[in-house]
């Protein structure tokens, strides 16, 4: 992945051209390095939130949140911290747990070879293998290990001792934590109807978890981390769709991801629908009261490659990709598939770039999202992107 680097200016003495540009650094002076890129550590976080489910339900506590992203850490320690002191008001809803002991009795199923490798009937013991009722759920971890890691980030010293203090009344209830190292942190917490009560904090708690992600060490201030091409990826997609899912809502958007558009073929032979590729679009944007369409593919590489007479282009692969979607998903019984717009997308630091042009009816056109500058103009340029074909504002 290769991000667009700063427009002009001086390399500096002993770099080349393709050098990496000097790091952007945030507030605390921590940055996160994609491929030789720096990105401040809030824009980052922010992309994090814009991505998470709990972002998504809209609570009105992250209003203005691209002003102070640094605080985000505090935030979620207090709606954590207040979570837990409320759920711990009542007793902990227990559940089924698969456990290993040894017991003086058969409970459950034998675990033979346990058994025999520690000689325990030499002992009077046996191994058992049985489902136990216990507060330790892998919820509960997740709580408790969210209220440590986020205490880590938090600024406020005050604020930390809460949660660890939370985390030790969930610890002398005999709940433990995740075990990150064993790769933990995204683990699955299903959720069903009967959990609503709980869903916040589990949301709140899976997103402090995802702060530390791309780190090699928790503390922001201190130490630089690397996001690699696929966590970063899968991040600027899930977080632009997620923005645009959030400031949609009260215009009346539909905004879905990871919609199919399948082609208008005819005449294919029997074999074709075996071997054709699918066409799965990133974010689809659908404005019924306007009777409008949009197709947003978000790309992780420069936006421009250079072409012929020294100039710079568009990438034509690109391009065809996404004329492709918006004629493939034309169909006379909607009228607004018939001018969608389409929108490459890409994440830069220090240039930009929004331009379009209209062809076959349809607006198509490519803009950056620069990551270098502050978190409120990172947000005002993802409004400013779909402007031209849907009157964001």
């Amino acid at each position: 992945m290769t991000l667009i680097p700063p427009a002009g200016g001086d390399t500096g003495e002993g770099q080349g051209p393709d050098a990496a540009p000097e790091p952007t650094t945030a507030a605390d002076g921590s940055v996160v390095v994609a491929r030789g890129v720096r990105i401040p550590v809030r824009n980052v976080w922010l992309l994090l939130l814009y991505a998470s489910e709990f972002y998504q339900l809209g609570p009105e506590a992250f209003d203005g949140i691209e002003e102070y992203p640094e605080k985000l850490p505090e935030l979620l320690a207090e709606i954590l911290v207040a979570s837990t002191e409320a759920r711990l008001r009542r007793p902990l809803t227990p559940s089924f747990a698969k456990t290993t002991r040894d017991l003086a009795r058969v409970r459950g199923g034998i675990d033979t070879l346990r058994t025999e490798s520690h000689q325990l009937l030499s002992r009077g013991l046996v191994a058992c293998r049985f489902e136990e009722l216990t507060v330790d759920t892998p919820r509960n971890r997740l709580i408790r290990t969210a209220l440590d890691s986020i205490a880590r980030l938090c600024s406020d010293e005050e604020l930390a001792r809460r949660c660890l203090g939370q985390s030790q009344r969930l610890a002398h209830l005999g709940v433990g934590t995740l075990d990150l190292r064993a790769g933990q942190r995204d683990a699955e917490v299903r959720l069903t109807r009967n959990d609503q009560q709980d869903r916040s904090v589990l949301l709140a708690a899976t997103l402090a978890l995802q702060l530390q992600l791309p780190f090699g060490r928790t503390n922001p201030g201190h130490g630089r981390g690397a996001l690699d091409e696929r966590q970063f990826r899968h991040l600027f997609e899930r977080a632009v769709g997620g923005f645009y899912s959030v400031h949609g809502r009260p215009r009346g958007w539909t905004v879905q991801r990871g919609r199919k558009v399948g082609w208008n073929a005819v005449g294919a032979t029997p074999g074709m629908a075996a071997v054709l590729p699918h066409m799965v679009t990133d974010v689809w944007i659908d404005v019924p009261a306007l009777g409008r369409r949009l197709i947003v593919d978000t790309k992780f590489t420069a936006a421009l490659t250079p072409g012929r007479f020294a100039r710079e282009t568009l990438r034509s692969g690109h391009l065809y990709q996404l004329y492709t979607y918006v004629r493939e998903q034309e169909s006379a019984a909607e009228p607004s598939s018939l001018a969608a717009g389409g929108l490459l997308l890409y994440p830069s630091t220090g240039a930009h770039l929004n331009e379009s042009f209209v062809t076959a009816g349809h607006r198509l056109g490519a803009a950056t999202v620069d990551l270098s500058v502050a978190s409120v103009d990172v947000r005002n340029q993802l409004i400013a992107a779909v402007e031209p074909y849907l009157g964001a504002r």
